[in-house]
């Protein structure tokens, strides 16, 4: 057995992994998990918080919005060019600008939000990455237990390899 008592535990299914999750953490083991795509029911067994990902992108969103609309406005009220008896603020030429600054604002605002979570974060390794799990499984390890109980508990839950780890 390794001598800190961590088992991993390779899964084909999303949900044979979280089944694994949930008894491992119904056991009271520490649980981790890498994964090849953010699957939704391992990540809701592991108990983890949605991302304020999106919260800040769409704010970034909204905040190009409203820049949009100020520079197309604006920029008419200040420099007013009467074309043919149009009105000076003219909503349907304006719509393809203001939908363009939106994008570009909160496509920035989601690239600096990574770039801040990943810098300030400062995210460790995964475990299950460092003990060499393949890239087209889920690796599931369990910690903080007896690694006896953790083994057994992943292959009743339908793991395709289970060895310890150091």
């Amino acid at each position: 057995m390794a001598t800190d008592g961590r088992v991993l535990g390779t899964f084909a299914e999303p949900a044979d992994a979280a089944r694994a999750v949930r008894a491992l953490r119904a056991a009271a083991f520490r649980v981790e998990s890498a994964m090849p795509a953010p699957f939704p029911e391992v990540i809701a067994a592991l108990g983890k918080p949605r991302s304020g990902l999106g919260l800040a992108t769409f704010s970034g969103a909204l905040l190009g919005l409203a820049a949009g609309v100020l520079l197309t406005v604006g920029t008419s009220v200040a420099w007013p060019l009467v074309t043919g008896g149009k009105p000076i603020v003219s909503v349907p030429p304006f719509v393809i600008v203001i939908f363009e600054v939106t994008v570009l604002v909160g496509s920035l605002t989601n690239l600096v939000a990574v770039v801040v979570g990943a810098t300030l974060g400062a995210r460790r390794q995964a475990a299950a990455a460092r003990a060499g799990a393949t890239g087209d499984r889920i690796a599931v390890i369990a910690s903080a237990g007896d690694p006896a109980d953790a083994g057994r508990i992943l292959r009743e839950s339908g793991a395709e390899e289970v060895r310890d780890v150091a």
